[in-house]
């Protein structure tokens, strides 16, 4: 018997109609061909202008015509030329009542939902075994089918593919690359990366876990409050030395003398943003910085006391000592069962 029937436009699955006059929702039958009719939808015109869809409880069988769907559910043991002949009668009415260019300007769903009055009308004739009997002619839609055959088809082929599984992280895998089998190796390297034949893989050692940086260590925390009178005093003397100096003046700061302070102080706000945030090459930032402030304290010796250069260079190197020390900590993520 026919289960379920519905109307879908043909380029977004747009639902245009549907039968309604089935007993549940709950209904297994109704909840199955459902499911068909929406993976199919996925799908229309790629198998042919008639699609016979077996699923393991029910089979969907479809007919395309220029912009519209007609798709009905039916029992396994329904006869195809029924369902067919069935879902030719949808389509003459439906195109009498509607033209394609009012199926196109449809803007929401079920927007012909009057058709159904049709749809149940003509649902009870094919399932009645006595009307059919008397009212059908089924040499010529035996005859069409015969020349124009529909395309079966199973219900896996629109299912989406289940996910690969992850790789081991260790050990011997045997893969298959157009039918032979090759011994593969994977390999864990210290930092939690893996190898796949030597070549490097994603870090599989931080899948299903949150990173994040460790707290601070105490001399970190002292570069910080040292770092800032520093970064002040290099402002001040930087500004101070760009505008009170000239290229004329042999005595006294220069321009560049004042560059090489602000440039002081750029450096050593990047080496708190390294210590403070993460960044993929931190590390190798704050130890170019590190090198910087050694050089540029080398240019300031003769406008900077001795004690002041030494003061610049120690609070430069614990910013790159808790820098290089403040590792990432691994998290479980909380699971809520």
């Amino acid at each position: 018997m026919i289960v379920y029937a519905c109307l879908s436009r043909l380029t977004d699955g747009t639902p245009l109609s549907a039968t309604t006059d089935y007993a549940s929702d709950a209904d297994h039958k109704v909840r199955e061909g459902k499911r068909c009719v929406k993976l199919l939808s996925q799908h229309f015109g790629k198998f042919g202008m008639r699609v016979c869809l077996q699923a393991e409880e029910v089979t969907l069988h479809c007919v395309i015509d220029e912009c519209t769907a007609y798709m009905v559910v039916c029992e396994p043991t329904y006869p195809h030329i029924l369902a067919f002949s069935f879902l030719d009668e949808l389509k003459k009415e439906f195109n009498v009542l509607y033209t394609s260019s009012v199926v196109k300007s449809v803007r929401r769903p079920y927007a012909f939902i009057e058709f159904d009055s049709f749809l149940q009308k003509t649902r009870q004739k094919y399932n009645s075994s006595r009307a059919l009997a008397s009212r059908l002619n089924l040499a010529e839609m035996t005859t069409d089918l015969n020349l124009h055959p529909p395309s079966y088809i199973k219900l896996h082929q629109l299912e989406p593919p289940p996910p690969l599984p992850p790789p081991p992280l260790s050990g011997g895998l045997s893969s298959v690359t157009s039918g032979h089998i090759r011994n593969t190796s994977i390999t864990s390297t210290p930092n939690g990366a893996v190898q796949y034949n030597g070549a490097a893989m994603k870090d599989l050692s931080t899948v299903g876990v949150t990173l994040r940086l460790k707290p601070i260590p105490w001399y970190g925390w002292l570069g910080l409050v040292l770092v800032i009178p520093c970064v002040f005093l290099d402002f001040y003397r930087g500004a101070v030395a760009i505008s009170m100096s000239s290229l004329e003046e042999l005595d006294g700061p220069s321009p560049w003398h004042g560059i090489f302070f602000l440039t002081e102080m750029f450096i050593q706000t990047l080496q708190v943003y390294m210590l403070w945030k993460y960044n993929k090459f931190r590390k190798l930032a704050t130890l170019g910085c590190t090198c910087l402030v050694f050089i540029l304290n080398g240019f300031l010796l003769d406008v900077r006391e001795g004690w002041l250069c030494f003061v610049y260079i120690f609070v430069s190197l614990l910013l790159l000592v808790g820098t290089f020390r403040r590792p990432f900590e691994r998290k479980l993520p909380k699971f809520h069962v």
